[in-house]
């Protein structure tokens, strides 16, 4: 039993991520912020009761170490954000480190109105990545988020068979 409980450990830390905790999550309806959260120590946010309209999903990713930002040349990649439609992830690497996105728990929200984007805005202090953009087509809608930091060849091996978006969101480029 003990050695089946370690072999799952190493599989799920070999094929997945760990918890990004401390990732800054923003709502936004329209041009105006209406919920902020900081992952826990699981990296999950949830966002529930939201009125019909159209919102947007905006994140600041916590700096991460060690393995979480070390690429070899046989790990790189040119996208900086890739989404998989199908298991509803969003990818994103940047000077913070390597990010799975994943969304569940969306009640009231078609796939059709909802879009994954790669857009920056930056403040005085912060770039913010902003990741999706999605309609709520009635009212208690709702929306989980786990970020999970990933390693450079987790990255790699997972946007494989992803789209990139991160040149489809920069304008003038064809």
């Amino acid at each position: 039993m003990r050695l089946l409980l370690i072999l799952l450990t190493g599989l799920i830390l070999l094929f997945g991520g760990k918890p990004a905790k401390n990732t800054g999550v923003y709502l936004e309806k329209g041009s105006q912020l209406i919920a902020y959260q900081i992952t826990g120590e699981k990296g999950k946010v949830s966002f529930t009761h939201l009125d019909a309209g159209s919102y947007r999903i905006s994140l600041l990713f916590p700096q991460q170490e060690g393995k979480y930002m070390d690429s070899k040349p046989k790990h790189r990649t040119m996208s900086k954000a890739s989404y998989n439609a199908k298991k509803k992830t969003y990818y994103y690497q940047g000077n913070e480190g390597f990010f799975a996105i994943k969304f569940g728990g969306m009640s009231k929200i078609k796939s059709e109105n909802f879009k994954a984007v790669f857009k920056e805005e930056k403040d005085e202090n912060d770039t913010y990545k902003i990741i999706v953009q999605f309609g709520a087509h009635g009212n208690n809608a709702s929306i989980d988020i786990a970020v999970e930091a990933l390693t450079a060849s987790q990255y790699k091996k997972a946007t494989d068979k992803a789209s990139d978006i991160s040149t489809l969101s920069i304008p003038n480029i064809r």
